[in-house]
């Protein structure tokens, strides 16, 4: 997304640090899985320390494909594995239930649907 390039990592936390000292509540992450770009164990560590002892949640989403795009979604085992390599190293985290990709419905791609079905009204 766009925003992300507007605050460092270490801006956005400490953000959340701050709404937690607010709030006494838990922050939530989105962590979209794209095979072979960023769930791999490496990436997965890489959550890990600067995660760890956080008062946070993961939520993890495996990539809605988009069949312009040549980004894939992780498979289910990679996303079981890095959820598990989280949860061991003592975060909270979970996989994302996926809806509405079989029909073409899920995030991104009713939005690339909307397009294409638009550059021929344009």
């Amino acid at each position: 997304m766009p925003i992300a390039n507007s605050y460092s990592i270490s801006e956005i936390l400490d953000a959340c640090s701050d709404y937690f000292q607010k709030t006494k509540r838990r922050y939530i992450f989105e962590y979209v899985l794209i095979n072979g770009e960023n769930d791999s164990v490496r990436h997965a560590e890489g959550i890990i320390n600067i995660l760890k002892g956080r008062p946070c949640h993961i939520n993890l989403i495996r990539l809605n494909e988009v069949k312009e795009r040549k980004l894939k979604q992780s498979t289910e085992k990679s996303a079981r594995e890095f959820l598990n390599i989280l949860e061991n190293a003592g975060l909270s985290a979970t996989i994302r239930r996926k809806m509405g990709a079989d029909i073409d419905g899920a995030c991104g791609q009713l939005r690339q649907r909307y397009i294409e079905n638009n550059k021929s009204e344009g």
